[in-house]
């Protein structure tokens, strides 16, 4: 109950103007630029506390303390990026001394593109240049000029020396803060979240504390998957690149495994170096391009098949909001923002989840659809793209969903809207007709090209009961009772009862008496898809009940699957009007229509006692939902 309480009071909170939350995102954005220095050390050791946590988390499982736990990681952590820091910088000194040997295959080389360049459309254009240049040096040289005074002395400026002595001991300072804070993080964790949920208040506990668990599970998740596919893509990198010969291959496999952190640009910014190495350590053009097609082998293989496997397909964040969030987040902070831009993403889109103001959020960078499959495939039918609004159905059918889901979750609620936008005069005639052909050809297309493994089964499971029965010779006929759509909908219908080896006849009107033929059972089911509709229905149920009393009559009422209280007024009124039964989805008249077909001469009574009784518990279950 608080908790419900909280959520309206929550919601009416005041939205501030368009200006205050401009000049707010400028301000935002001046702090984080300029108060660098101090935000990415902070950020860092956040980073490493979700990496470094569940490791804590085991060791204390294991009956160590909270602090030495702690204290081992952290220094474990410290030792093995010391150690790799340690190796580049060794093999990158070698790397520097041993390059000078390669210049006679870099000569070679450069050669060969000059000769490629002269005879090709690189040599045109440069040779274009050259004369342009010469022209504009022609120009310049006839004008007299006057002999230009003597530039004053440039001022000192710092030696290389002591501006890289000011640089080292300034990354010295900020990993030793980094490490600092990770350890007081990592110890006063649990301390750490009690004071935010103090600070956002107790009566947005409920809130707060979700909101703090998903960004947690969500980074530490992302941080330790990461971790070993990235590790395992450089270990293969460099093992590839040392059976190939490239030198210096444990170099430039760590150095794939720590660039691809960086989402989307770091597999190729890692690929740039070796790729120029085997261009210049190698002879001839072979072993360079080996080189580029390992790398892409390798991308290739983690990121179809090791990343799925182990993480999924992203972190809960759509491809283009990250790449934005990269560029951002790279002109913010550099390359320690591109490594941030996943992490800092993943916050904003949790916040939004669990917070009204900030929901655009989710909408902008979310991974998750924002619009049900029915509403995209309703909002396809709008633009007039038949392809598309297939496409849609198709996809949907190869996600194990059957025909009568399709019918029923995609194609009805679509019928429904239209109708319902037409009344309000949103849809012009054209727009509805074209709504109208376009699903019965996609109901076609379904019949066509979708056999569902369930209909199959039936079918060859029941078809040699029912021919040695012959379906005890029913007729079964329906009626739309007021426009073409109730007529599509009666055609899903008559599609979903012939995968059971039953056939319905679709009539306009009804006849004059010659549907008992011969003194068969007949099952007759009259069509109206809402809204509007219900007075037609009435109409004509009162109609076929005097012609044919002794006929069963069934009603299906859709697009009112969800109004509760509106389908059982019109259930009432249908069901005075002379109708034995009241079905709100095909399936239920799939069901229906096969039940008669089993057994048609079981009562017209035992039909509606049964509607009553699923009335009932319909209704029960919502005074359920409702006190709940």
């Amino acid at each position: 109950m608080e908790e419900a309480a909280e959520g309206p009071a929550f919601n009416r909170e005041k939205t501030p103007p368009g200006w205050v939350v401009l000049v707010s995102a400028a301000v935002i954005v001046a702090l984080l630029y300029w108060a660098r220095p101090v935000l990415i050390p902070v950020a860092l050791s956040i980073l490493l506390t979700f990496l470094l946590s569940p490791i804590v988390d085991g060791l204390q499982k294991l009956r160590l303390p909270r602090i030495p736990a702690v204290i081992v990681v952290v220094l474990l952590a410290v030792a093995l990026l010391a150690s790799f820091g340690w190796m580049t910088v060794r093999q990158f000194v070698s790397f520097a001394n041993d390059l000078p040997q390669y210049r006679t295959n870099i000569n070679q080389k450069i050669a060969d593109l000059k000769r490629l360049g002269k005879g090709g459309p690189i040599g045109k254009v440069q040779r274009t240049v050259d004369e342009v240049k010469k022209q504009i040096d022609k120009e310049e040289g006839s004008k007299e000029n006057p002999k230009p005074a003597s530039p004053p002395a440039p001022p000192s400026s710092p030696s290389p020396i002591s501006l890289g002595a000011a640089s080292a001991i300034e990354l010295l300072g900020s990993a030793g803060l980094v490490v600092i804070l990770n350890i007081f993080m990592l110890i006063d964790r649990v301390e750490l979240r009690n004071r935010l949920i103090r600070l956002f208040g107790f009566g947005r506990m409920n809130i707060t504390t979700k909101a703090l668990e998903e960004v947690a599970r969500r980074i530490s998740r992302y941080l330790l998957m990461q971790s070993i596919i990235n590790g395992s893509y450089g270990l293969a990198v460099g093992l590839s690149l040392y059976f190939v010969g490239l030198p210096y291959a444990l170099l430039w496999g760590l150095f794939a495994g720590m660039l691809r952190f960086i989402p989307y640009a770091g597999v190729w910014i890692g690929l740039v170096v070796p790729s120029a190495l085997a261009w210049a350590v190698f002879p001839g053009w072979l072993w360079p391009l080996v080189v580029v097609g390992l790398f892409l082998v390798l991308e290739f293989t983690v990121a179809m098949i090791l990343e799925p496997l182990l993480y999924g397909h992203s972190a809960g964040v759509s491809q283009v909001a990250l790449l934005i969030a990269i560029a951002f987040w790279a002109w913010i902070w550099g390359p320690v923002g591109m490594i941030m831009a996943t992490p800092m993403t993943v916050c904003l889109v949790v916040l939004g989840k669990y917070i009204p103001q900030l929901n655009f959020l989710v909408v902008l960078m979310s991974d998750e659809p924002v619009m049900q499959t029915e509403t995209t495939y309703y909002q396809r039918l709008l633009a007039s793209d038949y392809d598309e609004a297939y496409e849609i159905v198709d996809k949907y059918m190869e996600g194990d969903h059957a025909k009568e889901q399709v019918y029923d979750q995609v194609l009805l609620p679509a019928l429904y809207q239209a109708k319902c936008d037409y009344r309000r005069g949103k849809l012009t005639p054209q727009d509805e007709s074209f709504m109208q052909r376009a699903t019965a050809d996609i109901i076609d297309e379904i019949t066509a090209n979708h056999r569902n493994g369930g209909d199959a089964e039936r079918a060859d499971g029941k078809e040699r009961e029912r021919e040695r029965r012959s379906l005890r010779d029913v007729v079964v006929r329906g009626y739309p009772a007021q426009d073409e759509t109730d007529a599509i909908a009666l055609r899903m219908l008559q599609r979903l009862i012939e995968s059971e080896q039953c056939q319905m006849q679709i009539s306009d009107e009804p006849g004059d008496g010659r549907l008992s033929h011969e003194g068969k059972p007949v099952l007759i089911c009259i069509g109206s898809v809402a809204p509007g509709g219900v007075a037609k229905a009435r109409h004509l149920a009162k109609k076929l009940r005097k012609e044919l009393p002794k006929a069963r009559i069934a009603v299906g009422r859709w697009g009112l699957a969800n109004e509760f209280n509106d389908i059982e007024e019109q259930r009432k009124l249908l069901l005075a009007a002379g109708a034995d039964q009241v079905v709100t989805t095909l399936m239920e008249a799939r069901n229906a229509i096969m039940e008669f077909c089993e057994a048609p001469d079981k009562p017209a009574a035992d039909a509606r006692n049964r509607d009553a009784k699923e009335n009932g518990r319909n209704r029960k279950g919502k005074d359920n939902a409702v006190k709940s």
